[in-house]
């Protein structure tokens, strides 16, 4: 984060996002269907096989948010996608029976009736887009062909927004070879960094009013937060034992390096005044500071220090406990644990981050288990 550059809010990232413009769009199409009563982009994530909450409208009742299941559980939506298909309910009720908790959401807001698409980047599903509304049978074929233009506006939007991350992403990890990184720390520290990242973000989503593109952004970026670290010689950046007072000073300009080289991706490709791209910068230029001063380059104290880099913060000092390094051995998770607490307790770290780590235990070992070194 460069000294001029101001904390962005998430009003601002709101604002840009693609909730935001599928907001507008509803307003447009609840003029001429006022029975439709909610829009919602879901994401899928081959990888993990799982749908994901992004973006959405909802008029009256609440908005289902951080909410994900595996797509392998939900066979409807598998035939959908390997047909590709759109699919009609016209009573919710009675069609969807078995419990579930998105079904019992869906009952409890009064929906009746649906209308599912999914969305495809090439051959690969990218999401489901769901049109729901609160009276039975709403979706007919003259309906269902003016929503499926408005699906395609959607589409279109998502996977340019998509594309732009992407080829940011891309763009840092061409020009810097951030596969060294792995050599320096261990095999999946990126990637545990990253999933730490998005399930600490969703824990304190609630305290801190974060949405689920927000929350994905960040679990997009996560892995960069050490990218300037390709320009510290090998013989600081590999050394066993603990580095002289001359040493460290040399190793702390690895935040300044990344933030010009994200800089420099950044203004390339003409994303220097988006939102997105300032979660990056954050996460980059702030998640070696803490919050009672202590931390570098610029000495921000907690509530000067954005959340992107308090969430990454704790991920980052996490995985270094609970991982062996080339100066240390792997502690036990509850030294780990223990530690977490003390610096939270001494405003070093965001309490509420730490909280939400510690709390998600299930999920936090199965990061540790699956992207195990």
């Amino acid at each position: 984060m460069r000294s001029s550059e101001r904390v962005l809010s998430r009003a601002e990232i709101e604002k840009s996002g693609l909730g935001q413009r599928i907001q507008r769009l509803h307003h447009i199409l609840r003029a001429r269907y006022p029975f439709l009563n909610r829009i919602a982009l879901a994401l899928y994530d081959p990888e993990s096989d799982l749908l994901k909450t992004f973006a959405s409208s909802t008029q009256g009742g609440q908005t289902l948010s951080h909410y994900e299941a595996p797509l392998s559980g939900v066979p409807s939506l598998q035939r959908l996608r390997d047909l590709r298909q759109a699919r009609v309910v016209d009573d919710i009720a009675a069609s969807f029976t078995a419990p579930t908790l998105h079904t019992d959401w869906l009952k409890a807001q009064h929906y009746r009736s649906s209308y599912t698409r999914p969305l495809y980047r090439g051959q690969d599903l990218a999401a489901f887009i769901f049109f729901d509304a609160d009276r039975p049978a709403a979706f007919s074929p003259d309906v269902t062909e003016v929503l499926d233009e408005f699906a395609d506006i959607i589409s279109q939007l998502y996977l340019l927004r998509l594309s732009a991350v992407q080829q940011l992403i891309g763009a840092v990890d061409i020009a810097t070879g951030l596969a060294r990184i792995r050599d320096v720390e261990t095999g999946f520290h990126l990637e545990r960094m990253a999933k730490y990242s998005r399930l600490i973000a969703r824990g304190v989503a609630a305290h801190y009013g974060l949405n689920d593109e927000f929350i994905e952004y960040l679990h997009l970026f996560a892995p960069l937060h050490d990218i300037g670290k390709v320009g510290i010689p090998d013989n600081i950046l590999l050394k066993p034992g603990a580095l002289s007072p001359e040493e460290w000073q040399q190793m702390q300009q690895h935040v300044q390096i990344g933030e010009e080289l994200v800089e420099h991706i950044i203004g390339d490709l003409g994303l220097s005044d988006d939102p997105v791209a300032d979660i990056m910068r954050q996460v980059v230029g702030g998640h070696h500071e803490r919050g009672n001063g202590s931390g570098y380059p610029r000495h921000l104290h907690m509530e000067q220090i954005p959340l992107p880099a308090r969430i990454v913060a704790v991920a980052d000092v996490f995985d270094a406990l609970s991982c062996s390094r080339p100066y240390k051995q792997a502690w036990p998770e509850s030294r780990c644990l223990e530690e977490l607490h003390r610096q939270a307790e001494q405003g070093l770290l965001d309490a509420h981050c730490v909280q939400a780590l510690i709390e998600a235990q299930e999920e936090r070992r199965s990061i540790q288990q699956r992207f195990a070194d």
